[in-house]
Parts: C-alpha cells; structure tokens; sequence
C-alpha cells in the first residue's frame, strides 16, 4: 500500500521550541537566510541532531544534539505528535560526545562515546560505553577505563540479545592483548562474564542469528587477515581457508547461520559475497564493477542482509530480496524523495514503525518516522532547518581520462545563477586523507559555499583515494606529489577545456592531504591556478614522518613508510617547502596551532621558507583549534577572508 500522507512540516517548529527551553543541549535557531547571501554561519553551523534511534515499541527517540565544542543525547517521547517532550539527557564530562546509540530495551538505551579532536580527524573512540533509562534513570558508564584516561582498552558491541534484554555481547581488547574477548555484560549493573576468546590475533569476533560467538578474523605477523570458525560453541575452532582475496571483512552471518556475509575490497571482487562455512565455497551475491559496498541494509530483526548500497557517482541501493517488506518500503520512500539519499534507520520490534533518515546535495539530513500500518511518514526533525535546499546548488557527477589513460571521477558544482553555457571561476577542490577517504555526493558546507558565492567546485577522486578498490587506492601509493597530483592537474585543465572554468579563474584548495596538494600544483603549475588556499596542510614528506600523531606508533610509521617511500631524495624532490621559489600564484594558508595531524610545524616551516624566498602570501594562525577549525565563528572568520581573497584574484563578483 502506497504512504499516503506526509504530517505538516509545523511539527518540527514545534519540536525546535521544545528543544530550545535547555540551552546546555541546544544551539540557538539562526536567523532565516537573507534572500541575496546566506550568512556563512549557516553554512558551518553543526547540525542539530544526529544518531537519531527510535525504540523499540515507537514510543521514545534518541538523538544527539550539540552541546558547546562536543555533543549530548537527549530522548523525546514522541508518542504523541502534538505533545513531544524531552524525557531525558546525558551530557558527558570531558570531550566525550555520545555515538552509536541503540535500544536495548523498551526503556533503556546505551551508547559509546568518541572525541572529536579536530574537523577533519577522525573521532577516537574512547572505549567507554554507557547506558541510561528513557526517564533519566540509573544512568551510569559500563565499560572501560575513567574518564581523561588514554589507556588503549576499547570495545564494541557484537549484538544485543532480545532474549535478554537486560543483557548484551561486547567483545574487548587491550594494548597489551592481542586476542579479543567476548563477553555478556549486563546493561543495568555492568556485571559481565566471559562467553569466548579468540583464536586468532588482533582482529574481531562476530555472533551468529541464535547470538553464538562462531567467526573469528585476524591478522597474522605478516599482516594478512586470518579467519576461524566453529559450528557450535561447544567445538573446537578451525582454520578457514581464504585463498580468494587479503581484501575480505567479514559483515554478518546470514540467517540460517551457514553462510557468513564477506565484503571485498579487492578489484577483482568487488562487492558483497558469501561464503559457505563448511565447504568453504565463495559466491557473488551483489558484485560491483566500479565502486565498493557503502553501506549494508539487514531485515527488521538485523539477521539478514537485503541490500547494499553502492556510491558509484550517486549512491544507490541494491536489493538482494525485491520482495522483503523493508525493501519495498524503502523503494516506496526512494520515489517519493526522488533525488535523495533514503536511509532506514532502525525498525521497532514489531515492524511496524522505522526511523529514515533523507538527505542529498542540497540537503542535510531530515528525520521521520514511517508508519508502515497507516500508512503515513511523519516529519520529526531537521539536522540543520536553516538551510533551504532551494538555494543551494546540485553536484554532478563526473568522470575524464588521465594523461596515462586512467579513468577518473569526481563531482562539478556549478554556481549560483550560473548561466548555460558561460565561463565562470572555479575552485579545484582536493579531498583529504588521501588514502581511504574519497568525495562523496551529498551536503557539503565548503562546497555549498562556495557555490553560493559564486564559484563553480570540482572535486576529483584521484588514484589513492578509497572507495574504489585497493587497487586503485594503492596505485597512490609513493605519488604524493606525482602521479596524484597529475590527476588534480589533468582535472583542472579538463574542466576548463569543457567551456565550464574560466581559464585564468581557476583557483586550487584543499585541507589536510589537500593542503599538501594546493601547495604542490601551484610549485609544479605556477601559471595554471588564479589562486591558493592551503588549510591545515602537510607540506614537508619528512617532516611529517617526524612530526605529529602518526610517526608516534609503529603502525603509523609503517603506514608512512608504505604510502610515502623512504627514498630521502624523493621525498625531498616531492615536499613543496623545498620548491617554494616557483611559486607566482597568490597564497593563503591556515592553520590550528594544536594541529598533531598535520603538526602546525608544517606550518611554520613552510612560513620560514616563504619569507626567505620573498614570496607574499596571507595568513591565519588560530590557538586552541587541531586539525581543522570545530567552532563556528573560526569557520566563518577564514571563509570570509577566503572568499574575498579568491573573488580578489579571479575578478568574481
């Protein structure tokens, strides 16, 4: 039966005043958009809640909501759409902010919690997890060391046992234990027992669809993964043989406990497959040819895999089932938020209402709930209600060939008001990590901006970047600076020669690895970009090798050592501080002074070889902020300076 009604958006301004009586959980409403510029705090304002989780009988929803530089959990019942209250909040001591909320129970939640050191870092999980009840009660932490501890204890949790519900399976390690434990923890007292350890080193364990502990993965001393399995918890493990691929992460085991999900990574493989545990036999079940698994749908009770999602230039679900119910429902929401990303959640017990989470380009997350009986999608919330998707501007996906042939792909946004047809000033926009991360089609703050003010955004998902296979992303490997950068340079010269970018317009930016590239196009292509801005960058290879979080652990050396070389004349020959007397292009730099990722260092030396070099540039040093800017008036103060140094140099208006 098709949803028929949609509630009256009046709801989320009614939910918004509720929300706004606790200034300690929630910032306050911006002002509307002005209809000619959109106040960039709109732009880099944090979203006003995520995580959002209902429970298990649709009456509670749990969400995270900001709370000054880090997040909370607050829990509305929402029972009655008119009536929504806040039933209870959790604000962590310390940096702590609340992630991976789930129901355990009809009144009881947990959640573990990360820090956010920097914008653009990864958050670091804490290893501590806590629960409370839906009114506020018996909320305590149930795992790991106190707070402000570093100490390298982590856990996660396996599965949560409906049986049980005052029970749950987490599995742990230690730095000093490289076997992973599993245990029942009790989600009311924190007691716990052991349940299984590990065969294997490192690596994890996972439960079957009767919650037994039966896989394990693993990495030997050479670093290849490693998997072990037993039909019952009562049988000795035993190896399984893997002769297919060093790039397989086992995701689940199917329903009738036989078979276990395998995601592959390799180029070969790609996609989603499963294996037979018995014979040892390895089946397609959703390959891909471009692009790897992006996300993983299981049924209502979280046993089966129905879907995955593929982000080969717009990200699509791709059904195993046609039939299931929830996939049905979820082609049902795709046409009717047609252009949106369509996300279900989480489902209640009975099937009968899900949380969805829709988003796109030009929009950032709003949250309803589906009513699978009326059936009906109520409006609850919007992450960030101040943007309006109508004037913000689409991305298309892109792809050209690199000068060697290679296939690449990315995303062109084009500008407010652009006319078909015309030229217009460009930014060449260069991701982050680089290896691992990639661009992605959805809302993105800088790119919105610029946009907005009158830019036109290509992005370019050049060899190294992740989501398009190992292979590919190890063909980046030892090219920081060379082939990776060819790809940025190819891009922009493509994108100008499609009568798009106005040729003497074109300015190159980027944070974090892109800062390193921003810096590198403009010392090896001093006449191709109009400008440069360069944001929390590394530009000293062996500098970052002494400097900063990673060279601090072996692992981290290792890693630098594999993606970088360790030819010290190449790294030398790569590092744009040594080749700063090409630069004619006009540069802005940005950087936060507590930056341990890529350590301010790379700032200051980077500032020493401009002025002896006698090369101008602006600048913008901020205390208190890592690896890029978290507060929002930081934000709005560089873009500011940002926009108008770039509209200086390209004539934009």
């Amino acid at each position: 039966m098709p949803i028929d009604a949609i509630s009256s958006k009046s709801s989320r301004t009614k939910l918004l005043n509720m929300l706004l009586t606790i200034p300690l959980l929630l910032l306050s409403m911006l002002a509307s958009a002005y209809a000619s510029d959109i106040p960039l705090e709109h732009f880099f304002q944090h979203a006003e809640f995520g995580d959002a989780a209902i429970s298990p009988t649709g009456k509670y929803l749990a969400v995270t909501v900001p709370n000054d530089e880090q997040r909370s959990l607050a829990v509305l019942d929402i029972s009655k759409p008119d009536a929504m209250s806040i039933t209870a909040a959790f604000q962590l001591r310390g940096e702590e902010s609340p992630v991976n909320v789930q129901w355990v129970s009809d009144e009881r939640l947990i959640f573990s919690s990360v820090i956010q050191a920097g914008a653009l870092e990864q958050p670091v999980g804490t290893g501590r997890i806590y629960a409370i009840n839906a009114d506020g009660g018996n909320r305590r932490q149930l795992f790991g060391t106190q707070a402000g501890s570093r100490v390298f204890r982590v856990m996660d949790i396996i599965s949560l046992l409906p049986e049980e519900p005052d029970w749950i399976l987490v599995q742990h390690w230690a730095h000093d234990r490289p076997r992973p434990i599993v245990e029942r923890l009790n989600v009311n007292n924190a007691r716990s027992n052991r349940v299984a350890t590990s065969p294997l080193n490192r690596g994890f364990l996972m439960a079957d669809q009767d919650n037994v502990v039966r896989f394990a993965m693993g990495t030997n001393d050479d670093m290849k993964p490693e998997f072990s399995w037993r039909p019952s918890e009562d049988e000795e493990w035993r190896n399984f043989s893997n002769d297919i691929s060093d790039h397989l992460s086992p995701v689940g085991f199917d329903a009738s406990g036989d078979f276990v999900y395998m995601r592959s990574r390799d180029n070969d493989h790609l996609g989603l497959y499963q294996i037979e545990l018995a014979s040892g036999e390895f089946r397609p079940l959703l390959p891909s040819e471009h692009v790897e698994v992006d996300g993983i749908k299981f049924d209502v009770t979280g046993s089966k895999i129905l879907a995955v999602r593929y982000h080969d230039g717009i990200p699509q679900w791709h059904s195993i089932d046609d039939t299931a119910q929830e996939v049905v429902w979820l082609r049902q929401l795709e046409a009717m938020f047609e252009g949106s990303r369509v996300t279900i959640n989480n489902w209640t017990r009975d099937g009968n209402l899900a949380m969805v989470a829709v988003s796109s380009d030009v929009a950032p997350t709003e949250f309803f709930v589906l009513d699978t009986q009326a059936p009906a999608l109520r409006f609850l919330a919007a992450s960030r209600p101040w943007i309006d998707p109508a004037e913000m501007q689409k991305m298309h996906p892109i792809q050209f060939t690199a000068r060697d042939g290679v296939t690449l792909h990315g995303y062109k946004t084009l500008p407010r008001g652009y006319a078909e047809g015309s030229e217009v000033p460009f930014v060449v926009f260069v991701h982050g990590g680089p290896h691992g991360p990639r661009d992605r089609w959805g809302f993105d703050s800088f790119v919105q901006a610029f946009a907005h003010h009158g830019f036109g955004v290509l992005q370019i998902n050049f060899r190294g970047s992740g989501g398009y296979g190992i292979g590919f992303e190890r063909s980046g490997y030892g090219e920081w600076g060379g082939k990776m950068q060819d790809d940025i340079t190819d891009g922009t010269q493509w994108i100008i020669e499609q009568g798009i970018a106005k040729e003497d317009a074109v300015c190159i930016a980027g944070a974090s690895y892109g800062g390193f590239s921003t810096l590198s196009g403009i010392v090896r292509e001093p006449d191709l970009y109009a400008c440069a801005w360069a944001f929390v960058g590394v530009y000293d290879l062996e500098l970052i090798k002494e400097t900063g979080d990673i060279p601090q652990q072996v692992s981290g050396r290792r890693y630098l050592d594999r993606v970088l070389g360790t030819d010290t004349e190449v790294l030398q020959e790569r590092s744009p501080t040594n080749h700063v007397a090409n630069i004619k292009t006009p540069l802005f730099i940005a950087h936060g002074a507590e930056d341990m990722r890529a350590h301010v260092d790379h700032y200051h030396l980077l500032k020493e070889r401009l002025d002896e070099a006698g090369i101008a540039y602006e600048e913008m040093l901020v205390e208190n902020e890592g690896h890029g800017f978290y507060r929002v008036e930081n934000n709005v103060e560089m873009m500011t300076r940002v926009l108008a140094f770039m509209k200086k140099h390209t004539s934009a208006e």
